[in-house]
Formats: C-alpha cells, sequence, structure tokens
C-alpha cells in the first residue's frame, strides 16, 4: 500500500514538474515574440559623459530594433547627449513645446538633441540645445525631417529614427546632407522672381511717356490783368505768443522693450507625417 502511495506522489510530482517547465518555456517563447518594452533605457558614454536615452512610450520600436537604433546614437554622445522619445498622448498639444520641455526636464541645460515622434500630432520633431545646436540649427532640424518623414508614414520607424540620427552625426562632423527641399524651394523661388521682374518690365515699356512738368508750364496759355488796384489800412492787432516751457512741453517717447530670459540657446523643426 505504501509503495502505490509513493508511487503516486512520485508521478503526481513528476506531472507538476513537466508542467511547470513547459509553462515557463511557453512563457518565454511568447514574451520573447511579442518582444515587450518595459519601459525608458539609458546609459552614458564613458568617455564624455553624455547619455543615449530611449523612451519609447508609443511602442514603435521593439527591443530588437532600440537596440539596432542605440548604434546609430552612440556616435553623438561624443558631441552631447542623444535622445529617442516617441509618444501616443501629447498633453501639450504642441509637439514643440513637449520636445523642448522634455529635454530640459531630463537633460537640463547641457548640450544635446532630441528626436520625438508625436503620434497624436503626427508630427516628427528634432529639438537640439547648447553647442548641438550651433550645427544641428532649427533650418537643419526641418531639413532632416524634411528627408526622413517618408519613413514614418510607411510605419518604418526604425529606418525614420535611424536615418534622422544619422544625418545629424554627417553634420556634427563637419559634412554636408541632402537638401532636395531647400533646392526645390531656391528654384522657385528664382522663377517667381523672374516673372515679377519680366512683369515690370512689360508694364514700364508699355505705358506712354508723360511730359514733364517744364512741358506742361510750357503748353499753358496765361493771363493776367488787374484794373483800379487799391489798398486800405483797417486796423492793426497784437497777438502774445509765450514760449513753450520744459515742464509743459516736454515729451516721452515710449517703445516696445524686449526681455530675453535665461537659459541655453536651442531650437529646432519639425515635419507631419
Amino acid at each position: 500500500m505504501r509503495k502505490m502511495i509513493t508511487k503516486l506522489l512520485l508521478s503526481m510530482l513528476t506531472v507538476f514538474a513537466l508542467l511547470g517547465a513547459y509553462t515557463s518555456t511557453a512563457w518565454a517563447s511568447e514574451s520573447e515574440s511579442l518582444d515587450i518594452t518595459f519601459g525608458p533605457s539609458m546609459s552614458a558614454n564613458s568617455e564624455t559623459g553624455y547619455y543615449i536615452r530611449i523612451d519609447d512610450a508609443a511602442n514603435l520600436l521593439s527591443i530588437s530594433e532600440e537596440t539596432e537604433l542605440q548604434k546609430y546614437m552612440e556616435p553623438i554622445s561624443a558631441y552631447g547627449n542623444v535622445a529617442f522619445v516617441s509618444i501616443d498622448n501629447n498633453p501639450e498639444y504642441s509637439t514643440e513645446r513637449y520636445a523642448k520641455g522634455y529635454y530640459q526636464e531630463h537633460f537640463g541645460s547641457s548640450s544635446g538633441v532630441l528626436l520625438l515622434i508625436d503620434m497624436e500630432e503626427r508630427y516628427i520633431w528634432i529639438y537640439s540645445q547648447g553647442e548641438i545646436y550651433d550645427t544641428v540649427t532649427t533650418a537643419y532640424a526641418t531639413t532632416i525631417t524634411d528627408n526622413v518623414y517618408s519613413y514614418a508614414t510607411r510605419r518604418d520607424y526604425l529606418t525614420c529614427a535611424s536615418k534622422a540620427f544619422t544625418q545629424v552625426n554627417t553634420l556634427l562632423q563637419g559634412k554636408p546632407i541632402a537638401q532636395p527641399m531647400k533646392y526645390i524651394s531656391n528654384a522657385l523661388l528664382s522663377v517667381a522672381i523672374a516673372l515679377l521682374i519680366n512683369y515690370f518690365l512689360v508694364m514700364a515699356l508699355s505705358h506712354s511717356r508723360k511730359p514733364s512738368n517744364s512741358q506742361l508750364l510750357d503748353g499753358i496759355f496765361s493771363k493776367t490783368q488787374i484794373n483800379n488796384s487799391q489798398a486800405q489800412f483797417v486796423r492793426q492787432t497784437k497777438r502774445y505768443s509765450p514760449q513753450s516751457s520744459s515742464s509743459s512741453g516736454a515729451r516721452s517717447s515710449g517703445g516696445s522693450r524686449s526681455f530675453s530670459g535665461g537659459g541655453s540657446r536651442g531650437g529646432g523643426g519639425g515635419h507631419r507625417f
């Protein structure tokens, strides 16, 4: 009887052990397939002390994609902090304001650059600050987002972010980046200016010449005749005009005054997708 009970207990323990192992394996397999991200990740460049931060709140990237994206962000950490942020709820209702606020909240006034993908406002924004802003200016931030927004439109967020950070790094290395929108805008502006010049030339040449003032006066026939003119003195009056005093005649000139607040210089640009 004892042998039977012992065998039964051993069998039950074996079954429970097998079920536990299967459940653990299934959970691990399911977690790996879902590639769950548990929160923002941040690491530091050991040589410069600048940080690399990935905060994918909108869950646009898998864990493996975040690891790959970090490779494109690491070279920028030699110049300043670098961050990738995605959101699906923007309490600021402004992508620009959110990007600036997020950067200064986590990095203060130090130099760096942040790429924000705002899924609620459907906007990509690059904000840079400090020394990096001297290179990645507002114009360049707009150019970079112009170059990569189409990848976000196709939901290829890894390519969008990696190409954006690659172009930021290219600028920091002192190399040029492609600016197709700038060239197109310049070409259209040149065409518009040429059309305006041609319009004014045609208007100027099509009008008849107007006579000069001397020609108009020469063409006027005038005759003046005064008969029996008389002059008679009636009365004389005197009017006193006191000089205005400095106290009553002084005027104050006002104007608008601008106040510049403290903080590091910074700015950015973006593009809808």
